[in-house]
């Protein structure tokens, strides 16, 4: 795993510990979790709002969270010392604290409620939306989720890290990436999670007429006020996730990408890459783990 600091230093593996890069379909699609020995120069260049850089893109993320710990390790007449960090993809780091000023918006798009924070992410593709809300407080990802469930869409990220807003009656569309065997993955089978995951819905028209979904026993039904009917029925339309993969290390998949498999078409909804050195005396790992899914309508 290559990760460049702002200086445009490399992060050596004499240095670096551990890293988990992972890539949602999510508000905030990419985030980088890693630890490293530090020493004083490179602690300085690693501090909350720093920017690092990781791949071979160069996707630019923003440290959120930091940690700083002694390992009680003595090496070279040096006390080890190990920063951990969470990153955030660059811009989204608004998106994950409370509001700081209500934002009321009509006839809008997804990719402009991202914006609105004041966050300066780049949108390549995006998907219209009748109306956002976010208080004063509320935490804008929470808010952007339920916007993205009423449009039945989903938000993920490509390579250079641009903001991509699909449909999932489009995210099939793609053309896939690679190929699997069947035996390659651990398939998840679970009717009671998707009766508990895709709400059934029931909601009253301008005109005064009950919407309803397919109501019955043993799913889950919620009240919407407020909504029409397209947007109720699309949220019975979701991302279901079918099976699990590990291989290994494949840097250059990301959430979104379309995976083959037995003819049938599943997009990846999450993505872990790990990398350990092991140069604390652990052993090292180099591998990705998948999550496929396909879309559900009920």
């Amino acid at each position: 795993m290559r990760v460049m600091l702002s200086n445009g230093q490399m992060i050596g593996l004499d240095r670096f510990i551990s890293g988990v890069n992972r890539f949602d379909c999510v508000p905030v699609p990419a985030t980088l979790e890693f630890q490293v020995l530090l020493d004083d120069e490179m602690d300085k260049l690693l501090q909350e709002n720093s920017t690092i850089s990781i791949g071979d893109h160069y996707l630019e993320l923003t440290i959120v969270k930091r940690a700083v710990k002694n390992t009680g390790v003595i090496k070279d007449d040096r006390l080890l010392t190990v920063g951990a960090y969470i990153a955030v993809l660059k811009g989204c780091e608004s998106l994950i604290v409370p509001a700081k000023s209500a934002i009321f918006a009509e006839d809008t798009s997804i990719g402009a409620c991202l914006r609105s924070g004041g966050s300066r992410l780049k949108v390549r593709e995006d998907v219209p939306l009748v109306k956002y809300f976010c208080a004063l407080g509320a935490t804008p990802t929470y808010e952007i989720a339920r916007m993205c469930g009423q449009e039945a869409c989903v938000i993920h990220c490509d390579a250079q890290g641009k903001i991509i807003v699909k449909r999932l009656s489009q995210i099939m569309n793609a053309e896939h990436t690679l190929e699997l065997e069947k035996s390659s993955i651990q398939w998840i089978e679970n009717q009671a999670q998707i009766n508990h995951s895709i709400p059934t819905y029931q909601t009253i028209n301008a005109d005064g007429s009950t919407v309803e979904g397919s109501l019955k026993s043993g799913v889950k039904t919620s009240f919407y006020p407020n909504l029409d009917a397209r947007r109720v029925k699309n949220l019975s339309t979701v991302l279901v996730t079918r099976g699990t993969a590990i291989r290994s290390y494949s840097p250059s998949l990301i959430a979104g990408d379309v995976i083959l498999c037995a003819g049938k078409k599943y997009v990846i909804v999450t993505v872990a890459h790990r990398f350990d050195t092991g140069i604390l005396g652990a052993p090292s790992v180099s591998a990705t783990k998948i999550w496929l899914a396909e879309v559900v309508s009920v």
